[in-house]
């Protein structure tokens, strides 16, 4: 149950906020600081709804409490009449998920921002559940730390963006003049609603299952850590190459679990100064070969000849993906030279019977 504290002292309009909240989401009310800090340690609450102006604390104050010793998670909404307290741009830029002008907006208004602030809050609680599952597996933080950062600094601003639209939507509905306008919003809720789903699949990165084994396609694992990457390599300016030659060969493994092993030593090869990134598959007699080719940026000499960068880069962590891999059977390896680095990986195949082959490593 979503649960939402109202921080206002005058009465009649704490009631106001009440009665609209209350058809759809429990609320409870506040009528200073010292309160809500009473109830905040008594009871667990999603959505805090400000007034800046509070007797004994000021807002401004008792939101910095909230995020520093209740929740740094909860949604903060700031209800206000004077502006002149916080102004709006430098309050949404201390984590308010948005701020409202007392008057100045339609109940309805209220509940949309209400229902973006609850799909807001119900994401980062599913990404601390997340995080502690993968703190608790110990094999996978890096990963973790990745998808639920960027999630967490892109779903702020995200459903901000949402609701502008929507309410600028609204507005241009009744004005037959607007169609253009309304051709660029609709193209920038396209663009959000891509955004929102290349964010659950980086909350999705959490949900490893290591237990779960199975036969897999090592071409399709494979496939889709490229296809998760790209957009990553390509803000990096880091240009990525694949070449599947596996042809339907089989390895028992969990496709979940191999698929962050996958994902993070390519992840680490961005981290190195790599220009470019091949990635390539093949059989060995009894085996399937992963070959993760990085090689460096290159800069120009003054007499035109290419050289390489000299910037130190440390050696990959392996530990990690070594012990998964030899859990099935599997070797890793990792080559460094001037040019850049090579990861080899073998798996042993599967023979007719869906068994590992039996194999000396």
């Amino acid at each position: 149950m979503i649960n939402i504290l109202i921080i206002e002292d005058e009465e009649f309009y704490a009631a106001f906020l009440k009665k609209i909240i209350i058809k759809k989401y429990h609320c409870d009310r506040a009528r200073d600081g010292i309160e809500a800090k009473k109830l905040l340690l008594k009871n667990r609450y999603d959505i805090l709804i400000y007034d800046l102006r509070l007797p004994g604390i000021l807002g401004k104050d008792l939101l910095q409490y909230v995020r520093k010793k209740v929740d740094p998670d909860i949604i903060n909404i700031v209800v206000t009449g004077y502006e002149e307290d916080w102004p709006p741009v430098e309050a949404t830029g201390e984590h308010i998920f948005f701020y409202l002008k007392k008057g100045m907006f339609r109940p309805e208004e209220l509940m949309k921002v209400l229902d973006n602030a609850v799909e807001l809050r119900m994401l980062r609680l599913k990404e601390a559940e997340h995080i502690r599952n993968l703190i608790a597996s110990e094999k996978f933080a890096s990963t973790g730390k990745l998808a639920a950062g960027i999630a967490h600094e892109i779903n702020n601003p995200l459903q901000s963006m949402f609701t502008v639209t929507d309410t600028i939507k609204k507005k241009l509905a009744s004005d037959e003049n607007s169609s253009s306008i309304k051709y660029d919003v609709d193209i920038i809720e396209k663009g959000m609603n891509r955004i929102k789903t290349i964010v659950k699949q980086l909350i999705d990165l959490h949900s490893i299952d290591h237990k779960l084994k199975g036969i897999n396609h090592l071409d399709k694992i494979v496939e889709r850590v490229v296809s998760f990457i790209r957009p990553i390599a390509k803000e990096r300016n880091v240009r990525i190459s694949m070449r599947c030659n596996l042809h339907n060969v089989k390895i028992f493994v969990s496709e979940s679990q191999f698929f962050h092993v996958l994902l993070n030593l390519c992840l680490s090869l961005f981290d190195t100064n790599n220009e470019i990134i091949e990635v390539a598959t093949k059989k060995q007699n009894n085996f399937a070969a992963i070959e993760i080719r990085a090689r460096k940026r290159v800069s120009t000499k003054i007499d035109g000849r290419p050289a390489l960068y000299s910037i130190h880069t440390d050696t990959i962590d392996l530990a990690i993906p070594k012990s998964i891999i030899q859990h099935y059977n599997g070797t890793i390896e990792i080559h460094e030279n001037k040019s850049g680095q090579t990861i080899n990986i073998k798996l042993p195949t599967m023979n007719e019977t869906g068994k590992n082959r039996k194999i000396n490593i």
